[in-house]
């Protein structure tokens, strides 16, 4: 598994529902990137990391935003 998607797993089991359902995830710019990477080098044969529409199966209907100012943040909104 990719470590990004290990750190974003991490962040929603944390995620205090309380707060609501999350509705989207702020990763750091070089988060972002590494996420994109790993999603780009495994084949779509492959269900963990299959996409729709360029975003993980596993976090549809969640929005995937780039922060550029923390660069290594997760933020679950």
């Amino acid at each position: 598994m990719s470590e990004v998607l290990a750190k974003i797993d991490a962040a929603l089991l944390a995620f205090d529902s309380r707060r609501g359902r999350p509705v989207a995830i702020e990763l750091g710019e070089r988060l972002y990137t590494q996420l994109v990477l790993d999603v780009a080098a495994v084949p779509t044969s492959q269900q963990e990391l299959a996409i729709n529409a360029g975003r993980p199966v596993a976090y549809k209907g969640l929005e995937i935003l780039r922060d550029e100012h923390h660069v290594d943040r997760i933020w679950i909104i």
